[in-house]
């Protein structure tokens, strides 16, 4: 589906030249693609496979053939002039978002049942395989990711030994996916540093010395660098973004607007460079017992970090009886995640669980991932049995609990972050 873009206010000459853009960028989407820049190659199979993407890319620009030969013609495109006779209609105009739709929806088509309910999941890499301490990608890795297509895997200080170790495992369990993978870790700052602690690096200011200070700037500059060095070891998700508003070391205070104005700035700071951002830990912990009303300065943060972009948001597994009237844990709960999260908050990105193993005395890892995907979750983190709750997801699809359009519709959202960057690397400067 393709979104219009309003044209009836601008020049013929503007609308023009808006189209010839449109046009180079399809071209290069499919030039990108077929060259292998998206990052993909049969051998590696890095990401999802190079023929469904192309698919995609036919399906939306009606052939390889004419978008190549388009793309060669870049230059000279550029520099003619349209003919007065063309007809340019707000059709033609296609955007980046209705472009990443396409691919994305190709691609999930193409899934098997089982790797798309794989997809759902953020695990260890110990859970994954099964090991105590995974410090290297070897063959027990790439079984594991073979049989269950997990959607991310996360890391903390023990999976870090030294930078060629980190980079070396990261890059080798990336090539090990046939899917494209959340490489994930907590990066607070100060001394919650779990990538900076375990490389013995010098730490990055905690949330409350940031907090403290007032600058959201900082908060900015401080992130940046967060970002840049997750990015170098190859990491791309940071899901320690604390926006509740607490005293603890993890946070940036208790004042609304300054803890707004940090997460906004730190959100942006992430993601500017190349780490998406997760917001933890939905939506109040220490206000567990407040009512919607009583929440609003609690949630403000949450709306700071949504506002700017923030990718994924943790659903903590505490209860919010002020809101939902019971003790059901707030991930499991749809009043939650899908009247508050989704509704009030307008919230359209990654809904991911807290760790559902604090949950491992109420409710079976099956029962709690299932529960979690009724309630409107996108990815389960942490069960405290990986293969039971994959394998309750899967029969709760099977027998007709849980619909596959339910897994698809979690799915592309999921694949939405993952894919985003590489078309604004196509589009981006054109």
């Amino acid at each position: 589906m393709e979104d219009k873009m309003n044209i009836s206010n601008g020049s013929e000459r503007d609308v023009r030249r808006e189209l010839r853009r449109q046009r180079r960028i399809k071209a290069q989407v499919t030039a990108y693609v077929i060259t292998g820049v998206l990052g993909v190659s049969v051998v590696s199979a890095a990401f999802l496979g190079v023929n469904s993407i192309v698919k995609a890319v036919k399906d939306y620009n009606a052939s390889v053939e004419e978008a190549v030969a388009e793309a060669k013609q870049v230059g000279a495109e550029q520099a003619a002039v349209a003919s007065p006779e063309e007809n340019i209609t707000e059709s033609e105009v296609q955007s980046t978002d209705a472009m990443l739709d396409n691919i994305v929806d190709t691609c999930i088509s193409e899934m098997p049942l089982e790797d798309r309910v794989a997809g759902l999941f953020m695990v260890s890499p110990e859970q994954l395989t099964g090991s105590d301490a995974v410090v290297k990608a070897g063959t027990a890795t790439q079984d594991a990711l073979s049989q269950y297509a997990v959607g991310g895997l996360f890391y903390v200080t023990k999976n870090i030994k030294d930078e060629a170790q980190i980079k070396d495992m990261l890059s080798s369990t990336a090539s090990m996916s046939k899917y494209p993978l959340f490489i994930s870790t907590t990066e607070v700052g100060g001394e919650k540093s779990l990538v900076a602690n375990g490389l013995g690096l010098d730490p990055v200011a905690s949330p409350t010395e940031l907090g403290a200070s007032g600058n959201a700037d900082e908060a900015y500059n401080t992130a940046s660098r967060v970002a840049d060095y997750l990015n170098a070891y190859g990491f791309n998700l940071n899901v320690g973004v604390n926006a509740n508003l607490t005293d603890s070391g993890t946070s940036f205070g208790t004042d609304p607007q300054n803890v707004s104005a940090m997460v906004a700035k730190t959100v942006e700071g992430l993601q500017s460079f190349g780490v998406s951002a997760g917001l933890q830990y939905f939506p109040e912990t220490i206000n567990s017992g407040n009512s919607i009303e009583g929440l609003q300065d609690a949630l403000s943060p949450f709306r700071a970090g949504i506002d700017a972009g923030a990718s994924m948001i943790m659903v903590c597994t505490a209860p919010s009886m002020g809101i939902t009237g019971d003790e059901t844990p707030s991930c499991l709960s749809s009043v939650v995640v899908q009247d508050l999260l989704r509704g009030q908050l307008g919230f359209d990105g990654i809904i991911i669980t807290d760790s559902l193993s604090d949950l491992a005395d109420r409710y079976s890892s099956a029962d709690a991932a299932v529960a979690a995907i009724q309630a409107g979750a996108d990815m389960i983190f942490l069960p405290a049995d990986f293969v039971d709750a994959y394998q309750g997801v899967l029969a709760a699809v099977q027998n007709g609990t849980i619909s596959e359009e339910r897994i698809n519709e979690s799915l592309r959202r999921v694949y939405r972050v993952k894919y985003a960057n590489r078309v604004e690397e196509i589009t981006s400067g054109q």
